[in-house]
């Protein structure tokens, strides 16, 4: 045993230029493995917990009709017998919005959202500059925006847009609101206005296309028992019920598809890289062959001279592993300045390398380091002390041994994460 670290320390020593392409290889496919693992567990994190924020509400109930006076018996009935200590409702509707000043641009498709008085029960409407959401902004006919519709409509804050017959003052300007999914499809820029002044604009008529939501607040021991009931309820109306915890499953099982996706990426990287490490290892194999003839003259064995070697490739594996742990760790702090001044749920995330991120990584990092060299070793094992007496080239030889390494290799490859 003394024999093979020593040998593995000299060689790794004496050929580390040589070995350079091979450590590379490794760290740049760990580095991919590790950075969008742990990235998109953070992300996780932060949407799991925001859960609330994002449905804006513990329950939601919403229909793209007219609430049926009996359905409305039906939710006061079922949220009495919840315990819900606060709703509040909210209809959204695609419009379109044009300046009061008709010299100034042409309408533009806006979402419209009117929301009442105790809206979001969870969350928060931010706003730019130092302002703060109150509903007093969106009383008397007062509106919010997001900044791409000041721009595309060529207004500002404290000028009037026109939204169906009803004029509104731009009061301010939408930076994030709760209740509307990241990545989600959006026909135009969102408006808010006040639930009371929807009617003043005439849009909401027979035939008209609106989501009508009740965001109720239920305690969470409640919550599972009355979205069942409700869904009950409603089997065979256009009603849907959902919680926030159906909101967190379903983006946690969207987080977990695009953990493994790209965790695929990141594999693909470091096969790569143990494709060059193949070639690294036979190259470096033939260029030792006199040197491994000198030591079978002295009386090593060609397992012992293997061993040797197994452990030069374990080494450079888990240095390149642990090379690129390092690289994500930068890549990553990176991601965190350059979000830095964003208010997004993206910026919330508290970035950094997850242990089972790092451990996954070294592990993939390492046990491909040696299902792509071992191969190319099982090679030494015809390498004879004659050698040195003559000018032999050393050919490539099958053997039901390096069968059986090619087929464990290729089933290990196939269960790697």
């Amino acid at each position: 045993m003394n024999f093979v670290l020593r040998m593995a320390v000299r060689e790794t020593r004496a050929s580390w230029r040589r070995l350079l392409f091979f450590f590379v290889c490794i760290a740049v496919g760990v580095a991919a493995i590790v950075t969008l693992r742990s990235v998109i567990q953070s992300v996780r994190d932060v949407f799991g917990s925001e859960a609330k924020g994002l449905l804006a509400a513990v329950v939601l109930i919403a229909t793209n009709r007219e609430w049926p006076r009996e359905a409305r018996a039906t939710i006061d009935r079922r949220l009495a017998e919840a315990g819900s200590t606060a709703r509040t409702e909210t209809i959204e509707t695609p419009t379109m919005v044009r300046p009061t000043d008709r010299a100034k641009a042409v309408a533009k498709m806006a979402e419209l959202r009117a929301v009442q008085s105790e809206y979001p029960l969870y969350g928060a409407v931010v706003l730019q500059g130092t302002d703060r959401y109150s509903y007093s902004l969106v009383q008397g006919h007062g509106t919010l925006v997001r900044p791409e519709l000041l721009a595309a409509l060529g207004v500002r804050v404290g000028e009037q847009i026109t939204i169906g017959q009803a004029p509104f003052t731009i009061r301010g300007v939408i930076v994030s609101e709760p209740g509307r999914r990241v990545g989600g499809f959006s026909l135009g820029p969102r408006v808010i206005v006040d639930y009371a002044d929807l009617p003043s604009t005439g849009i909401i008529s027979f035939g008209s296309r609106a989501d009508r939501r009740l965001h109720a607040k239920v305690p969470d021991d409640r919550t599972d028992e009355l979205v069942r009931a409700l869904r009950v309820d409603f089997k065979d109306d256009f009603i849907n019920t959902r919680s926030y915890r159906s909101t967190e499953d379903q983006i946690g099982r969207d987080f977990d598809r695009a953990e493994n996706y790209l965790s695929l990426v990141g594999l693909i990287i470091v096969i790569l890289g143990g494709i060059a490490v193949s070639s690294v290892t036979r190259v470096f194999i033939l260029q030792k062959i006199r040197s491994i003839a000198v030591l079978k003259c002295v009386g090593a064995r060609s397992a012992q001279i293997i061993a040797v070697y197994i452990l030069q490739v374990m080494a450079l594996g888990l240095a390149g592993s642990l090379l690129g742990v390092a690289m994500a760790s930068g890549v990553i702090a990176a991601i965190s300045l350059a979000l830095g001044g964003s208010t997004s749920l993206l910026a919330q995330a508290h970035y950094g390398v997850t242990w089972s991120a790092a451990v996954q990584g070294v592990g993939i990092g390492v046990l491909v380091s040696l299902l792509f060299s071992v191969v190319p070793l099982l090679q030494v094992r015809f390498i004879k002390p004659s050698l040195l007496l003559r000018d032999e080239s050393l050919r490539r030889r099958r053997d039901w041994l390096s069968g059986a390494a090619m087929v464990v290799v290729s089933a290990a490859l196939h269960e790697t994460p």
